[in-house]
């Protein structure tokens, strides 16, 4: 994670701190959450000063001290996008800027309300023995930004009886992503492609075939796709056995799977959470991780079976 602080939230942050549940949140991002560079605002020889006067600097400089930028906009401007938060006084014109590359950005007097509705939008839970009527509640993914999908489960694109892309992952994208303009990388990590042989250029086909109907579907939006075959997990170790949805900032599992349409009782359910929750913040870290480093493995093993696409 990269967070961006103006010295001047963190002033107000610190005057006006009661406590409560998203203040809370806030000051646990702010001083406990893990892997990750915070940048603020301030003169390097004003940092005994402000760490005296301010308790929470105090606590962000207890495990690294803050980078010290001059202007929080030109360097965040220059940010890599994977996991952005900002953090400022006032509301500034360049937000929507920021926000289309990826980030979420508060202001000082918005901010409680802005992830209090994430919360109430995100952090929820489907029980699938009940009926599920459609992919209508991942509209309230309209309330956080993002820049990438990752999507793990093994029979996503296989488009076989029962597991049909047009009824499953097609819709799922579009609810996802509804009113979005900004440009979103997705990935697949899957291992079933359903090829008319297990020959690599089979199955190559098949993965050739998948990028071109979601190119085709959503051609209209600004979306790369990628697939890479979880084929190979056992040889380095790593079991891709849950399925999930995860963006920059959110994480949506389901143990069945996300061919859940059409619907068929089950025992499993759907959990959605966000960055907001430490525990998730971990955990989406870890599985992003992992792919991450299966996804170089996979680049450097020697073999014509088939591994990714394109």
């Amino acid at each position: 994670m990269e967070l961006f602080i103006e010295k001047e939230f963190l002033e107000d942050f610190y005057i006006d701190f009661e406590g409560n549940p998203i203040q809370q949140i806030v000051k646990n991002i702010i001083t406990n959450y893990g892997d990750k560079r915070v940048f603020v605002n301030y003169d390097i020889d004003e940092f005994e000063q402000f760490k005296s006067e301010n308790e929470f600097f105090a606590l962000i400089s207890n495990t690294a001290v803050p980078i010290p930028v001059d202007d929080i906009y030109e360097f965040v401007k220059k940010s890599d996008f994977y996991q952005t938060l900002v953090f400022t006084k006032n509301e500034n014109q360049w937000f929507n800027k920021i926000e289309n590359k990826g980030a979420l950005c508060f202001s000082f007097s918005k901010y409680e309300e802005k992830i209090k509705g994430i919360i109430a939008s995100l952090h929820f839970k489907i029980e699938l023995s009940e009926s599920l009527g459609g992919w209508d509640f991942l509209k309230e993914f309209r309330e956080i930004n993002f820049n990438k999908i990752v999507i793990t489960d093994g029979y996503i694109l296989a488009n076989k009886t029962n597991q049909k892309i047009d009824q499953n992952i097609i819709p799922i994208l579009k609810k996802i992503i509804e009113n979005k303009d900004s440009q979103v990388e997705v990935s697949f990590f899957t291992k079933d492609l359903n090829p008319i042989s297990h020959q690599p250029k089979h199955i190559k086909e098949k993965a050739k075939k998948a990028i071109r109907d979601l190119n085709s579907v959503f051609a209209n939006y600004k979306m790369k796709f990628k697939i890479f075959s979880t084929g190979f997990d056992s040889r380095f170790s790593i079991d891709f056995h849950d399925r999930n949805i995860a963006t920059n900032f959110s994480l949506l599992d389901s143990g069945k799977g996300f061919n859940l349409l059409p619907y068929i009782e089950s025992n499993s359910q759907i959990i959605s959470e966000t960055i907001f929750e430490k525990y998730t913040y971990k955990r989406l870290n870890n599985i992003f991780r992992l792919q991450k480093k299966y996804a170089e493995q996979l680049n450097e093993l020697e073999t014509l079976d088939f591994k990714q696409y394109p």
